[in-house]
């Protein structure tokens, strides 16, 4: 990717020209060897992903001279062993970030229970049929973990010790880990372990989470059944995109309508 991506820089766009030979339009290995400051042999050692303790100043340095992206430096930060830098709220892929139009006019349009959370869980929108069965979500300062841990929620969320807390802390505790520098994050984690009973779930063993997931859980809605219902939490998001979650519940049953 970093030779690709050094090969599509036209050196005529770089903020600080130097004279090049010939009239090239894309650099070469020298060339990025001589804006570092580092000998060829070094930078040709980082295209070919040996591991050389490179130092976040010379990748610091790659991003700016090739112009990368925020996803694309993140990559390159991450595959030589460096955290990324942290960003302010507002870049693309943070969270910051709201929900398009489109994003909107889909969750508006679903007949299920059906919200839009960012990467710390507070809820950034939610649909009308969320908002009858699940009034928690329009709340203000709604968000799904502080909520899915209170002792309200044990109500709703039936067999909740054995089917939902479990999954539920090993996201929180993923998450929490892939963006450590989210501070909004880091109070929801603070606050869901200062829930009764939440600690020693959170120092005991936690799974990793499967991505293809979909194990029904149980449920309970007073207006469409007496009896718990089993939906499948379903998360969806745009492409490239962590900044938003889209969740969607989806009963097991096909026959249960939310009215």
């Amino acid at each position: 990717m970093l030779r690709a991506w050094r090969m599509a820089r036209d050196p005529r766009l770089l903020p600080d020209p130097v004279p090049f030979r010939g009239h090239r339009s894309y650099l070469t290995q020298l060339d990025m060897a001589l804006l570092l400051g580092v000998s060829e042999r070094w930078y040709r050692a980082l295209e070919r992903g040996e591991d050389r303790g490179y130092a976040p100043e010379m990748i610091a340095g790659v991003a700016r001279i090739l112009d990368l992206s925020p996803a694309r430096a993140d990559a390159l930060y991450r595959g030589t062993g460096h955290r990324p830098p942290r960003r302010p709220a507002g870049d693309a892929g943070s969270a910051g970030s709201g929900p398009d139009e489109a994003m909107l006019d889909l969750l508006h349009q679903q007949r299920r229970v059906s919200w839009i959370c960012d990467q710390a869980w507070d809820v950034v929108a939610a649909n009308a049929v969320a908002a009858r069965h699940c009034p928690w979500l329009v709340h203000p300062d709604a968000n799904v973990m502080t909520w899915a841990f209170s002792p309200q929620a044990r109500y709703q969320l039936r067999d909740w010790e054995t089917r939902w807390a479990g999954p539920l802390l090993a996201r929180l505790r993923l998450a929490w880990q892939r963006w450590p520098d989210n501070e909004r994050l880091d109070e929801v984690v603070r606050a869901v372990r200062g829930e009764p009973g939440v600690a020693a779930l959170w120092d005991g063993a936690a799974d990793v989470p499967d991505p293809d997931d979909a194990r029904a859980r149980p449920m309970y809605f007073p207006l469409v059944s007496p009896d718990p219902v089993d939906v499948r939490v379903m998360a969806y998001g745009r492409f490239d995109d962590t900044a938003l979650r889209w969740i969607v519940l989806t009963p097991l049953d096909t026959g249960v309508t939310f009215p």
